[in-house]
């Protein structure tokens, strides 16, 4: 029997940020996204990518409609701002966005900001609310 998986390169199991393919998502200035785990390498259940935001630039006031968010900072410094809260985030700290929470994530400082996100299930670019 053959499944949705059998297409899939078995090569893309394992990515790079360099292999991964660049996209600037909606609702964000200067930021460049890479999706290394999506439905296009087999994912069902997760999305996870590399995000490089500029500073001052980042994602408008918006929430993913039964998307969990999560973000693991790599480099630089963010300002994020959910449920009322404001908090500046560096290297090897993390922020949670809950499904339907209004959220917005600003790189700040010199430098840019380098982060690892994940959404369960996967998002894709189709569910976003601007607020």
């Amino acid at each position: 029997m053959s499944t949705a998986k059998d297409a899939i390169d078995p090569n893309m199991y394992f990515m790079t940020e360099a292999k991964a393919a660049p996209y600037a998502p909606r609702g964000h200035s200067g930021t460049v996204n890479r999706r290394l785990v999506s439905p296009e390498t087999g994912a069902t259940q997760i999305e996870v990518l590399i995000g490089r935001i500029e500073p001052g630039e980042g994602a408008s006031p918006h929430f993913h409609p039964g998307i969990d968010q999560f973000c693991w900072m790599l480099e630089g410094r963010a300002r994020v701002e959910i449920g009322g809260l404001t908090r500046e985030i560096g290297p090897e700290e993390s922020c949670f966005f809950p499904a339907d929470m209004p959220h917005t994530f600003t790189a700040i400082g010199e430098t840019p900001v380098k982060v690892l996100i994940c959404y369960g299930p996967p998002y894709g670019e189709g569910a976003r609310v601007e607020c």
